[in-house]
């Protein structure tokens, strides 16, 4: 079964931003009724975006060749390596405050992280729109607008989280990270909230306003578009702004 590996380069806690290639030749964007084809860019960007956004699993197999299950594993695993890449999430957290203590370990924690992630561009939902299409010989690169994450706000539900647990031991928490660690390991702790939260059925700060961005798609011998190895990516960091903003 052809898998395809989502990748995206990344600084800081969460996820940055990805500078987008150049195109051009525009063209004209079909309406829905004509869209129907895997020759037809709009088409399997929409479908696309329909797996991250919605969780829809319409046409997967047939454009990436991955059942739904696959995909979002494949989801799972772009957090859960991006948590790694970041800040060494290698020992486990020992969680204290009032009369609760728990180890954590760095599967779990990562896991739970990625579950949230995923979840949280989930609320994005339906509320996206593709603007613009531009077609070359290998490929395209598609504009959407959407609704988006505000995300350092997101991160400061997770510190607020921590400080209103009583009694919370934070040099507890990363007593099992070695000492030049420890600074790093910070992020770990943004990582660990976050997942809480989320099983506590929080939801993640929206932006007021919408955002664009551009995804990219590689087109095959055969006239087919296919997701690049970068596009997961791409819609990822392309749906947030690094901003303290909480939104609707």
């Amino acid at each position: 079964m052809k898998r395809i590996l989502f990748g995206i380069g990344l600084t800081g806690i969460l996820i940055m931003g990805l500078a987008g290639c150049t195109k051009n030749n525009s063209t004209q964007l079909q309406s829905d009724e004509n869209i129907e084809s895997v020759n037809n860019p709009e088409f399997v960007a929409k479908r696309f975006l329909s797996w991250v956004y919605e969780g829809r699993s319409t046409d997967i197999e047939k454009i990436i060749g991955i059942d739904h299950s696959d995909f979002h594993d494949e989801q799972i695993e772009f957090f859960e390596e991006r948590a790694g890449s970041v800040t060494p999430v290698v020992y486990p957290l020992v969680i204290k405050y009032d009369n609760f203590s728990e180890i954590y370990q760095p599967k779990e924690i990562k896991e739970d992280y990625a579950k949230a992630m995923v979840a949280y561009f989930e609320q994005i939902g339906s509320d996206y729109n593709v603007i613009r299409v531009e077609e070359e010989a290998d490929g395209a690169e598609v504009t959407v607008e959407t609704k988006g994450i505000a995300l350092n706000a997101l991160a400061n539900q997770a510190n607020r989280y921590m400080d209103s647990l009583i009694g919370f031991d934070q040099n507890m928490a990363l007593s099992k990270y070695p000492s030049n660690q420890v600074q790093k390991a910070n992020a770990v702790l943004q990582f660990w909230a976050m997942g809480q939260l989320y099983k506590q059925g929080n939801k993640a700060p929206m932006l007021d306003k919408k955002i664009t961005y551009t995804l990219h798609l590689d087109k095959e011998s055969n006239g087919e578009y296919k997701p690049t190895s970068d596009t997961l990516g791409e819609v990822y960091s392309g749906s947030k702004r690094d901003t303290y903003e909480d939104g609707k």
